[in-house]
């Protein structure tokens, strides 16, 4: 079961660690539909390389501290310190996922955009999978 989990949230990683650096160094496929759209489709926040740089960096860190977790890799960090940034990172991914805020999330209130459809079949169920991955992974880990 632990591989399994392990498996998922590393393909979800990648691939979004892969987008995002890919649209950091100029690439420019699936990028109008990687950021919030106001309900007239204009952008809802500033697309900058920096930007995706950092969530492509980001997340590849986070598919890193989930092979270190799974015995993968070996990093020299304790333990406890491993499972709780698993912790942290499950609520933050399972968060983004639940949000309430006004352009993502499930829950989000502008639904009629080319972003929104996308976040509502993929990038928040990916964020969601993630999240409940990561908290499997930190649960499997105390028994």
């Amino acid at each position: 079961m632990q591989a399994a989990v392990v498996a998922v949230c590393s393909a979800i990683l990648v691939a979004g660690a892969g987008f995002h650096l890919y649209w950091g160094f100029g690439g420019r496929a699936g990028a109008g539909i990687s950021l919030p759209q106001r309900e007239d489709g204009s952008p809802a926040m500033k697309e900058t390389a920096i930007g995706a740089l950092a969530i492509g960096v980001i997340l590849a860190l986070v598919l890193l501290l989930v092979l270190s977790f799974a015995g993968l890799i070996d990093v020299p960090v304790p333990r406890w310190l491993l499972k709780t940034a698993i912790i942290v990172w499950a609520i933050i991914f399972t968060l983004r996922a639940l949000s309430w805020s006004r352009y993502f999330g499930l829950f989000k209130r502008v639904r009629n955009t080319r972003f929104a459809r996308y976040d509502s079949l993929l990038y928040s169920p990916a964020c969601l999978v993630l999240g409940l991955g990561l908290f499997c992974l930190a649960m499997a880990d105390a028994v």
